[in-house]
């Protein structure tokens, strides 16, 4: 490929394919987080809880039960939503934990 050729042909930033957008390269706020106290067994929830993330949640909460809590809380701080896929997710797993003595409070 000739030097003049390779130049007509070369992507040289964002955009410069024809018909491509650019992605907004600023960070976005992540619909959805989570901060646990591993020593009292609370997970505080912020943003909108969808099956996707009520499955994260799930592996912090088992986490939790593994490390010997008998008791495990979820904040759902304000403003936070759930769907009801999300909440039927935590109703199972909940469950689930009390055959082991656990339990799940979902506040």
């Amino acid at each position: 490929m000739s030097q003049d050729a390779a130049q007509t042909t070369a992507v040289h930033g964002p955009g410069d394919v024809v018909g491509r957008a650019t992605a907004d390269p600023s960070s976005q706020a992540p619909s959805f987080t989570a901060s646990l106290d591993q020593r009292q067994g609370v997970i505080r929830a912020r943003g909108h809880l969808d099956v996707l993330a009520a499955d994260l949640l799930c592996g912090s909460i088992v986490a939790l039960q593994r490390r010997g809590h008998r008791q495990v809380t979820v904040r759902l701080l304000p403003l936070a939503t759930a769907d009801d896929d999300a909440r039927e997710l935590l109703a199972r797993l909940a469950d689930t934990l009390a055959v082991d003595g656990v339990r799940l409070v979902v506040e």
